[in-house]
């Protein structure tokens, strides 16, 4: 997995985790990282289960000038968080289709078309849902999904009294011009 976590740090840089944690944070410099607004969309499990959607945990739709993570509503807020930082991870590690000219497996339209009937069908560039945990970027996103979680739930760490002396910031030694000059 040492792959896998140098990936992260690189995008963790690009895209730093909010400390203390706070999904929105990260929401929002995700989109701003991406140049385009993200929407959940909080759904019924049921929905998501047995539609072709994905395994019953999310789901992203990424339309021509924005993406939307489909979550399922009635779980645990960890869960939550969790499955739409799954989501992002896809978003954050280049996941799609693998050329600009494939388009992905197509995802029953009359699916969708249950569980966000406000979205057009012509306005979906593709739509990437979890159907198993065997491919190579599923497990990516979820080990990203954990990674972030894991630095989330990480206490603040507070500087030591040797970082704060040896790590200061340094002041100019003529702070300015003085008085009488």
């Amino acid at each position: 997995m040492p792959g896998m976590e140098s990936r992260f740090r690189e995008v963790a840089r690009d895209v730093p985790i909010p400390s203390p944690w706070n999904l929105t944070a990260y929401l929002d410099a995700v989109a701003d990282h991406r140049g385009r607004p993200i929407t959940l969309q909080p759904v019924d499990t049921a929905l998501l289960t047995g539609t072709g959607c994905g395994t019953g945990s999310g789901l992203w739709i990424a339309k021509r000038d924005s993406d939307i993570v489909v979550y399922g509503a009635d779980t645990t807020e960890w869960h939550a968080e969790h499955i739409i930082v799954h989501e992002l991870g896809h978003m954050l590690l280049g996941h799609g289709p693998e050329s600009a000219t494939e388009t992905p497996a197509p995802q029953p339209m009359s699916a969708l078309a249950e569980l966000l009937p406000s979205i057009s069908a012509e306005s979906i560039a593709y739509v990437l849902g979890r159907s198993d945990y065997t491919t190579a970027r599923e497990r990516d996103a979820e080990t990203f999904a954990d990674l972030v979680m894991l630095q989330a739930m990480r206490p603040q760490r507070r500087d030591s009294l040797l970082h704060r002396t040896f790590f200061r910031e340094r002041l100019p030694r003529f702070p300015g011009p003085h008085a009488g000059d």
